[in-house]
């Protein structure tokens, strides 16, 4: 197979012709209106070791992980663990990514001593001296669906699957020549087919497969910001969401190779900071995201947004370095200043959860399918044309609706059911 490396300029990037569905998604009870629960664990209050709080995880058993900048201290829903190089085998006190691994076990990436692998009773060890690893700094560790663990380093990204190590940076010696722009991973995060974001520090985004590199950069492709500091995938919507230092909230859409992109920051939305430290998904379909100085914030899928801060909630510091949704439904938030903090909603957790529904496959060149929530049953559904005319219609009789698009020609169609509907856009391209 041969090898591909390209960008593509920003004004090549757009929207394949074909049947765009824009979903209307119905959120019966709103977030802002849940009442909310807050906990924080700092060194007063929990005996950690720092109250510089870098990174989240949970594992199998509902342990909550944080990774301090002197230490790493474990939650078992009652009570704290200490642990330190001087008390256990992490394997340095500056703890700067965490990652739970299909085997459960937990993945530390430290400052300057590597990675240490805690199965719950011993450690492993990774580093540039027993390991391809190219560097100690480890800025982030991710685990994808294959179990394969993705390293981002100071000086380039190594793959590991087990049995092969796979190095990618900027110079001739990249895995398969896949070269990158830079070498500072900040991010990575791996789709469930195989597609690979990669978030750098002054190097651009890339988009990685196993015969391709596309590199997005701002004197190239008008790309917003040269650096990401977090990036997540929602693969119901066909998604990609960014945090920037300085350019905000950053959306792309439909195809990973010519889809369109959206910004939201402080100039085009509510949003509090263009300074987006971490991005998560909740669920529902929330985009959480932490900022520099400015707390915490939700996007909700039809674009309002509701923040938390020092002043208006439970929040001990508003510069948010991590953000973790539990599997209970509650938010946690690893701060700069003011330790962990625990967001939980005292109503509602569930039916906010069931309100997530999508339209599949998506892109189609035929038919498609409406996977609605319980609560859809009954309601009557239309599909309308981009003017505004009805060209399908009918009630909902369980919680899947066949649309039979064969009929309609290529263009932008719009789903709604329900008498309360809030808008989120999806697309669905005819191939």
């Amino acid at each position: 197979m041969s090898v591909r490396a390209y960008r593509r300029s920003r004004s090549t990037v757009g929207m394949a012709a074909g049947v765009c569905l824009f979903v209307m998604m119905m959120y019966l009870l709103p977030r802002s209106a849940r009442a909310q629960q807050w906990e924080v664990f700092s060194s007063l209050t929990a005996g950690f070791p720092s109250d510089n709080v870098s990174s989240l995880a949970e594992d199998a058993a509902g342990h909550l992980w944080v990774g301090t900048s002197f230490g790493l201290c474990e939650y078992d829903g009652t009570m704290w663990t200490v642990r330190q190089t001087g008390n256990s085998g992490l394997p340095g006190d500056v703890v700067k990514c965490l990652a739970v691994d299909d085997e459960d076990r937990l993945w530390v990436g430290t400052l300057l001593n590597g990675i240490g692998i805690y199965d719950g009773a011993s450690w492993e060890y990774l580093n540039a001296d027993n390991s391809p690893l190219p560097d100690n700094e480890i800025n982030r560790i991710t685990i994808d669906h294959r179990g394969w663990a993705w390293i981002g380093t100071y000086v380039g990204l190594l793959c590991y699957t087990g049995s092969d190590w796979y190095l990618y940076n900027d110079s001739d010696t990249s895995h398969n020549g896949l070269r990158l722009n830079g070498n500072v991973v900040q991010d990575v995060q791996v789709r469930s087919d195989g597609l690979v974001g990669i978030a750098t520090l002054n190097g651009g985004f890339h988009y990685l497969t196993d015969t391709s590199v596309l590199v997005l950069t701002t004197f190239d492709d008008n790309f917003p910001d040269n650096s990401q500091n977090s990036i997540v995938f929602d693969e119901v919507t066909n998604e990609r969401w960014m945090g920037t230092p300085s350019q905000g909230l950053l959306r792309h859409g439909g195809d990973w190779d010519n889809g369109p992109w959206f910004t939201d920051n402080t100039f085009n939305s509510n949003i509090q900071s263009n300074t987006v430290t971490a991005v998560k998904l909740d669920e529902a379909g929330g985009v959480w995201y932490g900022t520099g100085l400015w707390g915490m914030g939700l996007r909700q899928s039809n674009g309002a947004y509701i923040t938390y801060s020092t002043s208006n909630s439970g929040l001990p510091d508003n510069s948010v370095n991590a953000i973790l949704p539990a599997s209970d439904g509650s938010i946690w938030v690893g701060t700069g200043y003011g330790g962990a903090a625990r967001m939980s909603f005292t109503d509602g957790v569930e039916e906010a959860k069931a309100q997530r529904w999508q339209i599949y496959p998506n892109p189609t060149d035929g038919p498609a399918w409406v996977d609605l929530p319980p609560n859809a049953v009954g309601a009557p559904w239309e599909l309308k044309d981009a003017i505004g005319r009805i060209v399908q219609s009918g009630r909902c009789s369980g919680e899947l609706v066949h649309l039979d698009l064969e009929g309609l020609a290529q263009g932008i169609y719009h789903f709604g059911f329900g008498e309360t509907v809030r808008m989120s856009r999806r697309t669905v391209v005819r191939r």
